[in-house]
This record gives structure tokens, sequence and C-alpha cells, in this order.
């Protein structure tokens, strides 16, 4: 998943010079917690409804309060990489840029919807609960029954344990009756079989 998929490329900023009361007035207008800030096409600071709060009574305009060389994320760059600087810095965005231009800006929930999308809950999907033994071969095997019922695998990670452990999977099929029945006779446990109606997200 890269940054430029997943991106907001219409992009509200303003001006360095522009004042206070209208950078506020544009967050409020526009429903967001945060403006690039640019000068000639070229990112020079980033200002949020935080630092006018914070603003002190002699601060007049953008300039004077907005975070010079603030974050930032290319557009090459990966969602989770992302989600890391996001985190490690507690903002709330990420201007992209590409050199010094302003390319788009990434959110907190720009980076969550991505991995809602990831994960397949925003679909009609099943997740599988599989009790089996540890191993390649027995993941080769559970792969290779999702293959012959031609269901899309979205992932599959198993739990820890060196005997038998859990394997979840999400996957989407048509034909999850007939899937059950042949992971069970493969001699695996299906513990747990959850539908998603991926119509609440």
């Amino acid at each position: 998943m890269l940054v430029r998929y997943h991106m907001s490329s219409r992009v509200v900023s303003v001006e360095p010079k522009v004042s206070l009361d209208a950078a506020r007035r544009l967050l409020e207008g526009n429903g967001v917690r945060q403006l690039p800030v640019v000068h000639d096409g070229l990112l020079v600071g980033i200002i949020s409804d935080r630092d006018l709060r914070a603003a002190a009574a002699d601060a007049a305009t953008v300039e004077d309060v907005m975070t010079r060389d603030p974050i930032t994320i290319e557009p090459s760059r990966s969602v989770d990489e992302a989600a890391r600087i996001l985190r490690r810095a507690k903002v709330n965005a990420l201007p992209v840029v590409d050199g010094d231009r302003l390319e788009g800006i990434l959110s907190t929930a720009d980076v969550l919807d991505a991995f809602v999308l990831l994960s397949g809950v925003a679909e009609p999907t099943y997740r599988l609960v599989i009790e089996a033994p540890g191993g390649i071969d027995a993941d080769k095997r559970l792969r290779q029954i999702l293959l012959q019922h031609h269901s899309e695998l979205l992932w599959m990670r198993r739990s820890s344990g060196r005997q038998r452990s859990q394997v979840h999977v999400r996957l989407r099929t048509d034909h999850i009756d007939d899937i059950a029945t042949s992971i069970e006779a493969a001699g695996f446990d299906l513990l747990a079989t959850i539908a998603s109606a991926g119509n609440d997200l």
C-alpha cells in the first residue's frame, strides 16, 4: 500500500502571510485540523487548530505560529511506514511531498481507511479459525484447499505454537460450506467460521 494511492490530493493550503482569523475560517469551513503552508508551490510549514488555540496574543499571521520544516512523507513510501511516523511524532497528518513540492496530505483517517481496505472487513468475507499442526506444510495444504475452491485469500496469520496452533484466515468466497468440509476432511479442526457482511463500515 503506497501513500500515493491513499493520500488526499486535493489539499486546502494557506500562504504564510494570511491572517490567523482567515486560517481559522479555512480550517472550520473545510472540516480539517491542519493546513499545509505553501509559498510559490513549495511547502514551508504546517499550521493546526492546536497551533491557533495556543497562539500568542501578538501573533497576527500564519507564519508567526506555523511549524516550520514539518515532518513529511514521499508518495512512494508505504502506508504502514506513514502510520509509524504519525504515531511516533504524535501528529494527525503528514504532508506528502515530492522534493519540497506539495503533492497531497495523508491523515490518520486515510491510514485507517487503508488498513480497513487491506483487512477486508469492509467487504463481504469470511474469517476462519483453524487449529492446525505447526510448520510450512500445514500452511501450504490450507492454501491448496482454498485455491481448489477458487476462493480469494485476503490474509492468513498463524498464532504462536510449536506443535499445534491456530491459523486465522480471511477470504472471499461463495463456497464456504464446501471449503469447511474440505478443511475438516484434510484433518484440520475448524474452530469457527465468522461471516462479515461488510456493510457497517
